[in-house]
């Protein structure tokens, strides 16, 4: 999955926002909670708690930050079960704000990594709104 969205913002403001996990519920659709678990500034190493609600299931993990390059590059793992996954962020200065891009891999065992292929298209579609929703939070619309 690679997806763009164009955010009118700067992009320090925008990675600041991306990359603190506890701004999740604001504009991730499923998440319910989120919050720093480690102690100290957000870089490699630093852990969060999100809970998301799926088919009426809630489902709590930990995001580990694996890289973290300020207002370019953010990578982190989610180990919630059962698809865990790790995502890739890029962001780029444009003459608008700020451009995201990314895609997600995911590490499922058994018998999810089979579905793998119907959920990626699920996260396809989901995706896009995602990165309307955190457009719209960014944008103040």
């Amino acid at each position: 999955m690679d997806d763009l969205v164009t955010i009118n913002r700067p992009v320090q403001e925008v990675f600041a926002f991306v990359t603190d996990h506890a701004n999740d519920k604001l504009w991730k659709p499923f998440v319910v909670e989120s919050r720093q678990i480690s102690t100290g500034p957000i870089g490699v190493g630093t852990l969060f708690e999100v809970a998301i609600v799926t088919w009426n299931r809630r489902i709590a993990g930990n995001v580990e930050v694996l890289e973290y390059e300020p207002y370019h590059w953010y990578v982190y793992r989610s180990n919630s079960q059962p698809l865990p996954f790790i995502a890739c962020l890029s962001f780029a200065p444009i003459a608008s704000g700020t451009a995201i891009w990314g895609n997600v891999e995911f590490q499922a065992r058994g018998v999810w990594k089979w579905l793998t292929p119907l959920l990626l298209i699920i996260l396809r579609s989901q995706s896009k709104h995602t990165f309307a929703d955190l457009k719209k939070v960014m944008e103040g619309t």
